[in-house]
């Protein structure tokens, strides 16, 4: 009886002390930064250290903690409850991952409880949180610093005006299980760590907590606008918006074919300055319910906007830049844009795109099927924008960078794809790792398309309307640049290395080589480059000359994950060059 009641009290005990940590832990959660560094080799797979920060006290090398192992880790966080950033989510998580599984743990798509987890990781594969419910009762919800920071950490470093690690650490020495690390190895760990806790700091101090820059961009908004907002921009009915998103574009890269795959003379590159914030400023944008039109549309002192479904044909016109892309085609590339458009195509836009689109095109419209009309208004995002700007302009390292952040996060907001359908980590025993596979079919209200479909295409027409103008020397743009083959002065551009909307000279050029889109590669005057590959390392880019540029040479040293027993490693599959 006594054995019992004995029993009794140290289950209740149990119970207790875990009830107070949960209460305790709600009260007080600590935001921290860690870190992996694992072994490369896939069949022996593991953490041999893990490096750990506090975000609101770490401030030197010596207040990160460092561990051993997967399992010290987990313990360490099961402590209290915390939320806790991983600079790549989708890495390090594969340990955790792999760990929660073989302990036991399942994965569950409700509020998860005592041995469960839950995720939020997109039909894409982008990951975005992990939360753990620990079996003593307390959580850690683990997000990727990288949706709050979408850089590097060396950039990040660079842009908050901070110090880099020095040294290097050889990722392919072997350490045993329990391997204690190296003073070097214990420092660059610690940097790192230490660099994202820094800068995810100087966002929580400026009350930028959500999960994502983006939705810290449009948190801020909504609190300008206040109730206004659900009247500025209403939830609009999904068969409506998914007929809006049909005309939301993204920028404008094109490498002009004159001066394509062969070496070029001199020249400089202009950037714009804050381009999508300077059309946001003032150009006329869309707000409240639109109303449905047939045919074509015309913009009105009550709805000066529209988008529109336009089927045509086109011809590109003599001097002039092409800005036609169709997707969707089995007769043309997703990625080009066309010259010629002989087969018949139906494509929605807006009405800046067509405008555009009719002063470089001869076009033949062989319908117009209708579209939606929307109310105008400038305005809309001056205190913003204004707020921003000054941070930008007043400051240097970390305020500096995080103005940019918040500039040029919130347009992309409001076109955020209503799909949400998710992919879930599972256990495949067969193959002894873990992969993800699709989840139920799940959608959320959009925010209002029709704000980013006008943005990117004002944007775009910036872009164009620059490069149109200097159309004799122009040979590449990206999105918000020009690369002129001429070191004169551009005609037509506003030159102001701060001014919102102006150009700034960025730096100019002795030789070009500009291969395809997001391809090219400029010998700057003292002898560096800058190069531009997409899908290319940095690591590798960065060591690159113009006579590197050949069709079908590969590199070592592009790395792609692969998910193996234990966690992840990462594969060099190289990298071959297409000029094509």
């Amino acid at each position: 009886m006594k054995r019992r009641h004995n029993a009794y009290k140290k289950k209740f005990y149990q119970r207790f002390v875990e009830w107070w940590v949960t209460v305790l832990g709600a009260k007080k959660r600590v935001n921290y930064v860690a870190d992996f560094e694992t072994t490369t080799d896939p069949d022996d797979c593991r953490v041999w250290a893990y490096g750990l920060a506090n975000i609101d006290t770490a401030d030197t090398l010596w207040d990160v903690e460092i561990g051993t192992s997967i399992e010290r880790f987990c313990n360490r966080m099961a402590e209290e409850n915390s939320v806790c950033y991983f600079h790549n989510l989708k890495f390090d998580s594969a340990f955790i991952l792999d760990y929660l599984f073989r302990q036991g743990y399942t994965h569950t798509d409700d509020k998860p409880r005592k041995g469960q987890f839950t995720s939020l990781i997109s039909n894409m594969g982008s990951f975005y949180s992990i939360t753990v419910a620990w079996k003593n009762g307390t959580r850690t919800e683990f997000r990727d610093s990288l949706k709050k920071l979408p850089y590097s950490v060396s950039v990040i470093a660079k842009a908050f005006g901070m110090e880099e690690a020095k040294g290097e650490l050889d990722y392919d020495a072997y350490r045993a299980p329990g391997h204690i690390a190296t003073a070097a190895e214990r420092a660059y760990i610690a940097a790192d760590v230490l660099i994202v806790a820094r800068a995810l700091k100087t966002q929580f101090d400026s009350g930028m907590e959500k999960l994502t820059v983006g939705s810290d961009a449009l948190h801020e908004f909504k609190a300008i606008t206040g109730r206004m907002f659900d009247k500025l921009f209403p939830v609009l009915p999904e068969v409506m918006d998914q007929e809006i998103r049909a005309a939301y574009r993204g920028g404008w890269t094109y490498r002009d074919e004159r001066f394509a795959g062969h070496i070029t003379g001199p020249g400089a590159v202009y950037d714009v300055n804050s381009l999508y914030p300077s059309v946001m400023y003032d150009r006329l944008l869309p707000y409240g319910e639109p109303v449905y039109a047939p045919g074509l549309p015309k913009a009105g002192n009550d709805y000066p906007l529209f988008i529109v479904s336009v089927t045509f044909t086109a011809e590109l016109k003599p001097g002039h830049v092409p800005c036609i892309q169709v997707k969707g085609s089995s007769f043309f590339l997703a990625t080009e844009y066309q010259k010629s458009i002989k087969e018949p195509v139906t494509m929605s836009c807006t009405n800046v795109d067509l405008a555009l689109w009719e002063e470089h095109y001869d076009l033949e419209i062989l319908s117009y099927n209708g579209g939606w009309q929307f109310h105008g208004v400038t305005g809309l995002f001056t205190e913003y924008i204004d707020k921003w700007m000054e941070v930008k302009a007043n400051n240097t390292g970390a305020l500096r960078a995080l103005a940019k952040l918040m500039l040029n996060s919130l347009y992309g907001k409001f076109a955020t794809n209503p799909c949400v359908t998710p992919k879930i980590p599972v256990f495949d025993d067969e193959n002894n790792v873990v992969k993800l596979i699709m989840g139920a079919d799940d959608k959320r209200d959009p925010v209002y398309t029709a704000m980013g479909a006008f943005i990117t295409a004002y944007a775009r027409d910036v872009t164009i309307r620059a490069a149109q103008d200097n159309y004799d020397v122009f040979a590449y743009a990206d999105t918000d640049s020009l690369h002129l083959l001429t070191t004169d002065p551009p005609v037509g551009l506003e030159i102001d290395d701060n001014k919102l909307g102006t150009w700034k000279k960025e730096y100019e050029f002795e030789a070009g080589l500009f291969v395809r889109a997001k391809a090219y590669i400029e010998r700057l005057p003292d002898g560096g480059h800058v190069t531009h590959v997409a899908g290319l390392p940095d690591r590798i880019a960065h060591q690159m000359t113009i006579d590197d540029f050949q069709n079908g040479r590969r590199f070592a040293g592009k790395l792609q994950p692969k998910r193996v027993p234990g966690g992840m490693v990462l594969e060099d599959v190289g990298f071959t060059m297409n000029m094509e």
